[in-house]
């Protein structure tokens, strides 16, 4: 009688780790958003989360589902990654680049320039900075024109030591031409390194 038991639990064993298992959950993620499966992916990393809740999953949930196209839900699920200090620039980062996607500007200008505080060498987070801050600049209407499509957006505040426009705005092209004068120092000394344990762009 024990030693069917015994055998009873041995079989079921590895399908029930297998399953409640968060470490088995993520690798399946990472698995799935490798193979840009990114529904699979977000599933996957939920399964993780609601076994052992962390910053690194909350930050690999949040990724998976804005890569699926849930955009809410990803920036949302990223809360918890933007408050672990290690994981800061890069969820912030994350958030940004679906604030661009979604072309809300002013988001994706705040959430990089946050990033780029958290970790000034984010040589990604610079170049999608410069990116946005183009965009906007491109939206703004020409003297006389009528275009309001930035009318009701947020406007970006200014970087300490930046001095704003003379209409209270910040001067974007000074921080456009910072951004791109750092980004030539950082590319002279990048190494390229995926962190790891993460997934993302």
């Amino acid at each position: 009688m024990k030693t069917a038991l015994v055998l009873l639990l041995a079989v079921s064993l590895p399908s029930w780790w297998r399953e409640t298992n968060s470490r088995a959950s993520a690798k399946r993620g990472a698995e799935e958003f490798e193979k840009k499966q990114y529904d699979g992916s977000a599933s996957a990393f939920a399964r993780a989360q609601q076994i052992a809740p962390s910053a690194r999953g909350a930050f690999n949930l949040g990724t998976a589902e804005i890569a699926a196209g849930k955009r809410e839900e990803g920036s949302r699920d990223l809360e918890d990654a933007i408050r672990d200090p290690q994981l800061r620039a890069d969820a912030l980062f994350n958030r940004g680049n679906s604030a661009l996607e979604a072309k809300a500007l002013d988001h994706a200008i705040r959430d990089y320039t946050e990033a780029l505080r958290a970790n000034p060498d984010h040589n990604a987070a610079k170049r999608n900075l410069e990116i946005a801050l183009q965009r906007k600049q491109s939206r703004k209407p020409s003297p006389g024109g009528g275009d309001q499509s930035g009318a009701n957006q947020q406007k970006p505040q200014p970087q300490p030591g930046q001095k704003p426009s003379p209409a209270g705005q910040p001067d974007l092209d000074a921080l456009l031409r910072s951004v791109q004068q750092q980004e030539q120092e950082e590319l002279r000394r990048m190494k390229g390194q995926p962190a790891e344990g993460r997934v993302g762009w």
